[in-house]
C-alpha cells in the first residue's frame, strides 16, 4: 500500500531542492514577517513556520513558569526550571532550519516572546485576487500575526485552565481574561506592546485605504 511518508508535498521539486526552497523562504519570513509567494507553498510553509515558533516558545527560560501560572499547573516537572543546555538544544533545532545567526535571535528573543500565551495559529495565509504574470500561479501572501501593520488584527490569544472540570468554567475563566484585559496585562509586563500602539493612524488609514481598492478591483472584475 503505497503512503505518503513525506512531510512535505513534493511542489515540482527534488527533495534537496524543496528543502532548501523552504530554508531559504523560512528565513525570509522571520526576518521580514511577511512574504508574497505562491498559494502552495505558503500553505507548505505555513506548517514549518508554525513549528518554528513552538520551539522559540520552548526554548524561553520563563516559558515553564508562564504556562505554570496560566493554567494552574502543580505538575513538579512544569515548575522544575530548564538547563542551559535544554535551552541550547532549542536553538540547535531551530537552526537546522534557518539561516543566519540573526534570524536564530529575533526568532527567540522577538517571535517567542510574543506568542508565548498563543496556543498555535501563529501564521496567516491571504489568497491575492492578481495571478502570477507568465505562468498564471495563484499568489498568497503569509505572515505572521500580531505584528505592526499586519494585513487585519488577529483574535485575542485564548488560554485554557487544564483542571477546568466542565466548559463553562474555561468560557468564564476566558472571557475574564479577554474583557478585563489580562492577556493586555501579561503582554505589557513581558515589555511587548499592543499592535494598536505600534501603528500609527497613517500606517492604519493606508492599510484601510489599500484593502478598499481591492475590494473595488475585485467587484469591477465580476462584472
Amino acid at each position: 500500500m503505497k503512503k505518503r511518508l513525506a512531510q512535505f508535498r513534493k511542489l515540482n521539486r527534488t527533495p534537496s531542492h524543496k528543502w532548501s526552497m523552504l530554508r531559504n523562504m523560512m528565513s525570509s519570513l522571520i526576518e521580514h514577517e511577511r512574504i508574497v509567494t505562491t498559494e502552495a507553498k505558503a500553505k507548505e510553509l505555513r506548517h514549518l513556520a508554525d513549528q518554528m515558533i513552538t520551539l522559540a516558545k520552548k526554548g524561553n527560560t520563563n516559558y515553564n513558569a508562564i504556562i505554570m501560572n496560566t493554567n494552574n499547573n502543580t505538575d513538579s516537572k512544569t515548575k522544575r526550571q530548564k538547563t542551559a543546555g535544554e535551552l541550547l538544544h532549542y536553538r540547535r533545532m531551530a537552526s537546522k532550519v534557518i539561516r543566519g545567526d540573526w534570524n536564530i535571535t529575533k526568532l527567540f528573543e522577538v517571535l517567542g516572546p510574543r506568542y508565548i500565551l498563543r496556543q498555535g495559529g501563529y501564521t496567516r495565509v491571504l489568497k491575492l485576487s492578481k495571478p502570477r504574470a507568465g505562468d498564471n500561479a495563484p499568489m498568497a501572501v503569509i505572515e505572521y500575526v500580531d505584528r505592526p501593520g499586519e494585513i487585519r488584527p488577529a483574535r485575542p490569544p485564548t488560554i485554557l485552565s487544564s483542571d477546568a472540570s466542565d466548559g463553562n468554567n474555561v468560557n468564564a475563566k476566558n472571557a475574564n481574561l479577554q474583557g478585563g484585559g489580562g492577556v493586555e496585562d501579561a503582554l505589557r509586563k513581558m515589555g511587548i506592546r499592543s499592535v494598536d500602539e505600534l501603528v500609527s493612524e497613517e500606517e492604519k488609514k493606508q492599510i484601510e485605504s489599500e484593502l478598499a481598492l481591492a475590494a473595488q478591483e475585485k467587484t469591477e472584475e465580476k462584472k
